[in-house]
């Protein structure tokens, strides 16, 4: 958010100066300024997103209205900046007081954005849940990896003897004075003693704040080569029977460390046999689980998106008036219908989330496939005010192109806020997160779809 704030302050200065003697140096200037407002905007949406599938439902449909809120606001600047610069004599001061004014909006909003963001994390309510999510993360993570390491202490086991089933670590399964946990320790003896499982082993209920400070403390280094030692000896049974539930213990506290996930992030782990090739299965599993649970809600988004950049504003923006005498003069029409409609009308669409969701996850895919049916050819059939069309205007009344364009963004509002809500539920509490982080990447690739089918949908026109 930095980078952006820096990154638009130089093109106000840009704005102030005379670049008409080096327009090379200046388009090169301001693709990089491009480049990297859009990467550092990516980026502060998905981990907005992320933080927002932490919350309730509601809660991510406010991301968007809040996008739709400022769409709207930028619309109003621009007429607002228009009329200033047609009241005013237009000269070159007039044009560059109006990039100014652009740029500047821009600034403040992205400024508000920084202070509010990291607010954000310091309410009582946001870390209420995060830390709450983050059990649930602490938990499973450790019920997965026990699981795994117990497949190949049992396999090691039973290629040394089978006859001895080694069902030492199902005691941390089971509920500590229980019956069943108690016939294990009976069958068992004298091989191992209940002395030899540390309390905290032991499936007991934990406050969060103990379960959110049981990772380790230990550097990098020595964390990476402490996992891959007990891993390597757990898996190829290298151990006594004493020291395994001290070790799986170990393995739980290193696997939860921030270096952990970025090695496996990277893949580094799979280059160290014979644990790494299954560590890697195991962090990474949590993405395809993912991915199965939420598919189709980010298929719906990325549709809604797609359908939605591919006409507007490449499109819809061409689009005249077909009556000169219009309540809507024609120097206004395509910043009201087009820019000022679009953004009020698709936060209107996703306020209404709050209160009627519908339809629900299984069958949103059903109107999100028919907006795409309909409002295409609808908008390919609008007048443009060109001579020799290349397709027929059949969309010969300006009411009735007014009203596709409140209910193509209302629909885009509505259908886009459900996609990013339904996301997140469609997995478990844990990997919520994640779901919404996926929806996300989704709706910026529907961004990137639909602008370039519109370069397509373009070249039908003209």
């Amino acid at each position: 958010m930095i980078v952006e704030i820096i990154v638009l302050v130089l093109t106000i200065i840009l704005a102030l100066i005379d670049t008409s003697s080096i327009p090379g140096t200046f388009f090169l200037i301001t693709i990089i300024c491009v480049v990297i407002i859009n990467s550092c905007v990516g980026v502060h949406q998905t981990l907005t997103f992320g933080i927002a599938a932490l919350l309730p439902m509601k809660y991510s449909n406010a991301v968007i209205v809040g996008s739709n809120a400022c769409g709207a606001i930028i619309s109003l600047v621009n007429i607002i900046t228009k009329s200033l610069t047609l009241s005013a004599v237009k000269s070159q001061r007039s044009i560059i007081i109006s990039a100014v004014i652009f740029f500047l909006s821009a600034v403040l909003i992205i400024i508000a954005c920084t202070f509010t963001f990291f607010w954000l994390q310091r309410l009582k309510f946001v870390r209420y849940y995060s830390k709450l999510r983050q059990c649930d993360n602490h938990i499973n993570e450790s019920e997965r990896s026990h699981n795994t390491i117990q497949n190949h202490i049992n396999t090691n086991n039973n290629n040394s003897d089978n006859n001895n089933e080694r069902k030492i670590p199902a005691l941390l399964t089971l509920p500590k004075d229980s019956e069943e946990s108690q016939q294990i320790l009976d069958r068992y003896s004298p091989q191992i003693s209940k002395s030899e499982f540390d309390e905290n082993d032991w499936d007991v209920e934990q406050p969060a704040e103990k379960l959110l400070n049981s990772s380790s403390n230990k550097e990098p280094s020595t964390m990476a080569t402490t996992n891959t030692h007990i891993t390597d000896q757990l898996v190829t049974g290298k151990v006594n029977d004493g020291n395994k539930e001290h070790l799986v213990k170990k393995y739980r506290s290193v696997q939860t460390s921030g270096w952990y996930i970025f090695r496996n992030c990277f893949g580094l782990c799979c280059f160290k046999p014979p644990s790494g090739k299954q560590r890697c299965l195991d962090y990474w599993s949590k993405y395809s689980l993912t991915m199965k649970e939420c598919w189709s809600q980010c298929a719906n988004i990325w549709c809604v998106f797609s359908c939605t950049l591919s006409i507007f504003p490449a499109v819809q923006s061409r689009v005249r008036p077909v009556n000169p005498e219009y309540f809507i003069p024609p120097l206004w029409f395509v910043d009201v219908t087009c820019f000022l409609f679009f953004n009020v009308f698709a936060m209107l669409g996703c306020i209404l989330c709050n209160w009627i969701q519908f339809p629900g996850p299984r069958y949103l895919w059903i109107p999100v496939l028919l907006r795409t049916i309909i409002f295409i050819p609808f908008f390919l059939s609008c007048n443009f005010g060109i001579e020799n069309p290349h397709l027929s205007v059949l969309i010969t009344n300006d009411h009735i192109y007014v009203l596709g364009c409140i209910l193509f963004a209302f629909s885009n509002g509505h259908l886009a806020s459900l996609g990013l809500m339904y996301a997140p539920r469609c997995c478990s509490p844990d990997r919520a997160p994640l779901a919404g982080m996926f929806a996300a990447f989704f709706l910026i690739l529907g961004v990137f779809t639909g602008v370039y089918a519109s370069r397509g949908l373009n070249s039908l026109i003209y």
